[in-house]
């Protein structure tokens, strides 16, 4: 009985191996030449593996695309979120929000350049669950240092100015260099917000003596 259930686990394990080979071939495929130009047999020769076993494990571009998105995001240098969060001030905060998009955007470049969320449904669900994961968060950062205006506006733009198609296009296109990008955005963020009023502090009740 030990035996058979050791022989499932270890089924499962090399499954499992197998499945993590195939996505993260596939992701360096992508990553290449776009996910339109890799076929199936691609993946599976660079996975060494049969063509077949790239079917069973992925029967749909939808699952493959799941799995490839997911294998290149636990690599990405995701911006320190919390950190942000805990910022004393919202000029600090966007500081930190803009160099980890920078970071992020650089990283995920070889797979968004295509822009093939335009003819892969897949992709473009996967995209759109990023950027509405990423404005809730600006909502967030927004609402918690009180900005004067609609935190969902102001949010949606901040999205706008961060995500990688601006990032690309001033990077890229523009050819201007990821420092003065950075400063960029670090000042539209800012300038979308708006003067704000100054904080004043409440005085500390004085102790009785």
């Amino acid at each position: 009985m030990a035996s058979r259930s050791y022989s499932i686990e270890r089924r499962r394990l090399l499954q499992s191996e197998t499945r993590s080979r195939i996505a993260a071939a596939a992701a360096e495929l992508h990553a290449l030449k776009g996910a339109v130009a890799t076929s199936y047999a691609d993946i599976a020769q660079r996975a060494g593996v049969s063509l077949p076993t790239v079917y069973n494990h992925f029967p749909d571009q939808k699952e493959l695309i799941e799995a490839c998105t997911g294998h290149a995001a636990a690599a990405a240098p995701m911006p320190a979120f919390e950190q942000i969060l805990a910022a004393a001030d919202l000029p600090q905060a966007v500081e930190l929000l803009v160099a980890g998009m920078d970071k992020a955007n650089a990283y995920y470049e070889p797979w968004l350049a295509w822009r093939e969320q335009r003819v892969i449904p897949a992709l473009a669900e996967v995209e759109g669950r990023a950027r509405k994961q990423l404005t809730a968060f600006l909502i967030d950062l927004l609402s918690r240092h009180r900005v004067v205006g609609n935190p969902r506006e102001l949010a949606a733009v901040w999205e706008s100015l961060l995500y990688f198609d601006a990032w690309h296009s001033l990077v890229r296109e523009h050819k201007l260099p990821r420092t003065a990008v950075r400063s960029i955005q670090l000042h539209l963020l800012l300038a979308a917000v708006g003067p704000q009023p100054a904080v004043t502090a409440h005085p500390r009740p004085r102790r009785k003596s």
